[in-house]
């Protein structure tokens, strides 16, 4: 299988550890109240008929608030706005990293979309953060994790989970939109390529 070519997001994103956290976060089964600063009193969703309890759409915009973004409801994805929602990071310099985040219908599965803003204007469209993370650890030459389910997302499968994913997505944004336009050729334009 050729290696994909990278897009100017994905290439930034591959400068951080996003591609292998990725799949780290895909973890449910992971004991990540080890990796939360936060208590919890009910920690694990797992259901007794199987699966994960679902999480109200204001327990994941608490959890990315608390990690310093600002998170509000509704997203920019194309089918409905039900049980969806949107988390910033703006640089000092005014670039902002925009994630739309769809959930799984009675799932805490995550579906993410990544735009980068350069002021108002989009430096191009969104790209499905699962499609990346695959992408980048096959450019660099590296298998995935599950190829027989190429593009996993985050099903987050205790409250401890949804702190660490978050904090550790915002932290990724933020190294995002603060490197955004350091790192490209100059005189070259930024564009992102749009899935979805």
């Amino acid at each position: 299988m050729p290696s994909p070519r990278l897009s100017p997001l994905a290439t930034e994103l591959a400068r951080t550890d996003f591609a292998d956290d990725w799949y780290r976060w895909c973890d449910a089964n992971r004991a990540w109240s080890a990796e939360a600063s936060g208590g919890y009193e009910t920690d694990s969703l797992a259901s007794d008929v199987g699966g994960y309890a679902p999480l109200a759409v204001g327990e994941f915009l608490d959890a990315f608030r608390a990690a310093g973004a600002t998170a509000r409801n509704g997203s920019t994805f194309p089918r409905g706005r039900h049980r969806s929602f949107t988390v910033d990071m703006v640089s000092d310099s005014g670039t902002r990293c925009s994630l739309a985040v769809q959930l799984g219908r009675g799932l805490n599965a995550l579906e993410c979309r990544l735009t980068v803003f350069d002021g108002e204007s989009a430096a191009g469209d969104a790209e499905l953060l699962h499609s990346v993370a695959r992408d980048i650890r096959l450019a660099s030459g590296r298998d995935v994790p599950d190829p027989a389910s190429p593009y996993p997302r985050p099903i987050i499968g205790s409250r401890s989970q949804l702190e660490v994913v978050s904090r550790e997505l915002v932290g990724v944004l933020a190294r995002v939109a603060h490197g955004w336009g350091r790192s490209g050729s100059e005189g070259s334009p930024r564009t992102v390529g749009y899935a979805g």
